[in-house]
């Protein structure tokens, strides 16, 4: 037999033991908004992170009851900043900022219900790895990415619903450590997603 045909016969039984792995896996791409609670003082500004927006794809591998529920997200917080300015009249000057985030969950999930049905429901928690990849700079104000922790974790949990093809998830993720590189404070996340999954 030629090298050429035992290749050939060598991939075609490859992809045929890939196929039903490959049939696990149930692509989610969504887009949502987000609610962080997260207050900081860093010298004479206090950052204010507030609504943002986020969009990603979650992959749902595995059939049956247990799922595992990796993704990536790009995440965008609308941070107000506020800075006090020493004058007999107190005055505050105030401006808004994004900053910008790669999130990396990687979540376990349960389906409380079927999977192929009309109405599916499941629950699902993990970890959240991030990295901050940017911060959008304002002129009367000394807050850039430096201020910032590049890489943070958080704890995940949620609880989603599919109608059909059609996706709608609530997740809250609590910070596991800082956020800001010299002040205290975590950022705990509500976030809420929609999207399709095929």
């Amino acid at each position: 037999m030629r090298q050429s045909a035992k290749i050939t016969i060598t991939l075609l039984l490859c992809a045929l033991f890939t196929l039903p792995a490959l049939a696990q896996i149930r692509v989610n791409p969504k887009v949502g908004v987000n609610f962080s609670g997260l207050d900081a003082k860093l010298q004479d500004i206090t950052a204010e992170a507030r609504v943002g927006w986020n969009a990603g794809l979650d992959f749902r591998i595995g059939q049956g009851f247990l799922f595992l529920n990796p993704g990536v997200h790009y995440y965008s917080y609308t941070a107000r900043l506020v800075k006090d300015i020493e004058s007999p009249d107190d005055v505050k000057l105030s401006d808004e900022t994004t900053i910008q985030n790669i999130k990396l969950p990687v979540n376990l999930g349960i389906r409380l219900t079927g999977d192929n049905g009309l109405l599916g429901l499941h629950v699902q928690g993990g970890i959240v790895p991030a990295m901050v990849v940017g911060v959008t700079e304002k002129q009367d104000f000394f807050f850039d990415k430096n201020d910032l922790n590049t890489f943070t974790l958080g704890a995940n949990m949620g609880v989603g619903v599919d109608i059909l093809f059609f996706t709608l998830d609530a997740n809250y993720e609590i910070g596991l450590n800082d956020f800001f590189k010299d002040a205290a404070g975590r950022n705990n996340m509500l976030t809420v997603s929609a999207g399709i999954k095929f």
